[in-house]
């Protein structure tokens, strides 16, 4: 009981008022969705990864399975969600939709004090890995799934069209080098990156509010099933035949039932595909996730 009261009141309910701050704004304030969207791509975004990926400590020599078998479930649920969506005869933008929220899970904002409250601090080494390549990997297939041009040179284009892969690239690039950004400089990017988690939980909530169409709950319920049900499912399974240590396994397991992530209603806004549908799974899930997060953790005491 005390774990889930730590999940719920230092991290869900959190998450939670965020997003009804932003629902209400929208709705008495008339807040600009779209501006703030590109306020968190094009802003704050770019600047958290410059400034968090700069100053990591990512020796990934030492967490080699943490890495191979997370590209291995990212690209394996994002084919079940592709499938189950073909299956559905959803149209295109719904079945990139569930197949991004099966395959990418909210491992930062959410993952993160979530693997402190559950694993400690040790742990957080490899759930900032998993965060890098989510984001890296979901940078990379975004353009593709939900651009209009599709895919070669314009899905290419796409990709470059906001500053996010260059962001985790410079990123990247400064910690290869051991460089640290002016204080100048460093300073703004480090407080514009702070703000990002706040801000997109708003936008979130204005979005929602703002949100005319219609969503259908039955494609909501897949997406949510996906994501909070098959994900950890499906890894509980995958880790049996693997020779991972326990608290690693643990810790992929757990990690698994985290919601589905902010960035994916935040593209879809930004290329205009179903956004309301997108926001829709992020916040159920969101709202589901302390029931499926604490029966992984259980599940990792037995």
């Amino acid at each position: 009981m005390s774990l889930l009261f730590d999940v719920v009141t230092q991290v869900t309910l959190p998450i939670i008022l965020l997003m009804l701050f932003g629902y209400a704004g929208q709705r008495r304030l008339r807040f600009d969705v779209i501006t703030l969207n590109r306020l968190v791509i094009y802003g704050a975004l770019p600047c958290l990864f410059v400034d968090s990926l700069s100053r990591a400590d990512l020796p990934l020599g030492e967490v080699r399975i943490t890495v191979l078998f997370t590209v291995a479930q990212f690209f394996a649920l994002l084919a079940l969600g592709w499938v189950v969506g073909a299956i559905l005869k959803a149209p295109s933008d719904v079945r990139a939709i569930l197949a991004l929220a099966a395959a990418f899970p909210n491992s930062g904002n959410f993952g993160i004090p979530l693997v402190q409250l559950a694993f400690g601090n040790d742990f957080v080494l490899h759930q900032a890995v998993i965060t890098t390549l989510h984001v890296v990997l979901v940078l990379a297939v975004v353009p593709p799934l939900l651009a209009t041009g599709g895919g070669g040179l314009g899905a290419l284009r796409a990709a470059f069209r906001t500053p996010l892969i260059p962001a985790v690239l410079l990123g990247l690039g400064l910690n290869a080098l051991d460089w640290e950004l002016p204080t100048l400089v460093g300073y703004p990017v480090a407080l514009m990156g702070a703000v990002t988690t706040p801000l997109s939980l708003t936008a979130i909530g204005a979005q929602l509010a703002a949100g005319g169409a219609v969503v259908s709950r039955h494609v909501v319920a897949w997406g949510v099933g996906l994501r909070l049900l098959a994900a950890p499912v499906l890894t509980a399974l995958a880790l049996l035949p693997l020779a991972a240590p326990e608290a690693i396994a643990d810790l992929l397991l757990v990690g698994a039932a985290t919601p589905a992530a902010i960035l994916l209603a935040m593209f879809c806004r930004e290329y205009d595909r179903n956004p309301e549908l997108a926001s829709a799974v992020v916040a159920a899930s969101t709202l589901l996730s302390p029931l499926a997060v604490t029966a992984a953790v259980l599940a990792t005491r037995l």
